[in-house]
């Protein structure tokens, strides 16, 4: 299968990665003919706390020749060597508007070229009220990092809805590439749209919000693996988090190395009693997708959910395979959406604009937009609302942000 990961890095375990070591890689790759390729770790790289991950800047050399060529050397010679592995940037689980021929006929296909098509308010259900609780489900949210929307609820006495974990705890959240406009990337709005399915299917949950996603959906391991490390490393914080919901991943098999950058940390926080929900992605295929198929392993803290198009009728381009464990609607879903198009006409037929042609329209931020849109991101929302809505016991309220991580 084909990797899609980033050229410009490779990773090591910050446990792992001495003084010295990168001159030491680089003789290696030297001797192999290839450079010297490898540079000293960014600045901000985490410390050395047994799951961190620090990239190694690469020039001149593909990662995955400079990963083969060391664990080449470490066979033919002996020794230890740090575990290299590819920073490889997942998905996230939502279906293009090239999958979405069914929005024609349904009269919901409005011609703005993007991934979600604009709804009427009317078509959002009211959410129930919210109210202050000592204990409710709490759903870490890997994702685009959720916006301001009028249809969410504001405080109650104090306790907010959402939790951005960058501003309330100092969480590190990555550097991710700017939304800039008029074309804002469609999946700026993404992790807004989860929000509102959760509130929808759990009135009571709260989100802690972790962008690791940018607004092109795409996401590195790096991130999910530091991401998760921290929420590991804060009691304060993990305690009160009853389930991770990751609606991203990418196509590969069990014998994937780079597998255990996901992997690792997902263990830690599964012993402490958290839960994971992963969308399977939307490639129409029945390759596994990870880290949605960590379900199919025995004892997995993992569930994995594909996408319906009815109760009996599975949604196009959701993937399917019994590494799918839980369906739920993800087609023709509607929730709240922080972008509008600029020029809108309504839906149920092209819209052309004089000077444009036919969309894709530019894009605006807004605090009151709603959506139609296509995926199995929607489906492992809507599952994992069901999920924290039916927890027994869930954990205390996340902590005021005064009280620290």
């Amino acid at each position: 299968m084909s990797a899609n990961y980033r050229k410009d890095r490779i990773l090591v375990k910050a446990s792992e990665l001495r003084p010295g070591d990168v001159d030491r890689l680089n003789k290696i790759m030297e001797d192999a003919g290839h450079g010297r390729p490898l540079r000293e770790p960014e600045a901000g790289a985490p410390a050395a706390d047994g799951s961190g991950l620090v990239s190694l800047p690469v020039a001149g050399a593909d990662p995955m020749i400079i990963r083969d060529a060391v664990d080449a050397d470490a066979r033919r010679s002996g020794g230890e060597r740090p575990t290299l592995t590819l920073d490889h940037q997942l998905s996230a689980g939502t279906a293009e508007q090239a999958q979405d021929t069914a929005l024609w006929a349904s009269g919901k296909k409005s011609g703005h070229g993007m991934a979600w098509l604009s709804a009427p308010k009317v078509e959002m259900p009211n959410p129930e009220p919210w109210r202050r609780l000592d204990r409710r489900p709490v759903i870490a949210l890997l994702d685009s990092g959720v916006r301001q929307h009028k249809w969410l609820p504001d405080p109650a006495d104090g306790q907010e809805f959402v939790v951005d974990a960058a501003k309330a705890y100092g969480w590190a959240a990555p550097k991710l590439p700017r939304d800039d406009g008029p074309f804002y990337g469609g999946r700026l709005g993404h992790a807004t749209f989860i929000a509102g399915l959760i509130r929808l299917a759990a009135p009571d949950a709260q989100i802690l919000s972790m962008k690791v996603m940018s607004s092109i959906g795409q996401v590195n391991t790096r991130d999910v693996n530091h991401a998760l490390s921290w929420l590991e490393s804060k009691p304060k914080v993990r305690r009160s988090v009853d389930i991770v919901l990751m609606c991203f991943g990418r196509q590969t098999d069990a014998a994937d190395r780079d597998l255990r950058d996901l992997k690792e940390p997902i263990d830690a926080l599964s012993g402490r009693g958290v839960r994971f929900v992963a969308s399977a992605g939307n490639d129409g295929s029945e390759s596994p997708v990870y880290p949605a198929a960590f379900a199919a392993e025995p004892r997995s803290p993992v569930v994995s959910v594909g996408g319906l198009a009815s109760p009996t009728e599975r949604a196009p381009g959701s993937n399917f395979g019994p590494w799918v464990q839980e369906w739920r609607k993800g087609f023709n879903v509607v929730s709240i959406m922080p972008l509008t198009t600029a020029r809108t006409g309504g839906t149920g037929g092209i819209e052309e604009d004089p000077r444009l042609g036919f969309g894709p329209f530019p894009q605006t931020i807004t605090d009151e937009g709603y959506a139609w849109w296509n995926g199995t991101s929607f489906a492992a929302a809507i599952y994992a609302g069901e999920l924290a809505a039916q927890l027994p016991r869930p954990g205390p309220a996340l902590p005021e942000p005064a009280a620290g991580p």
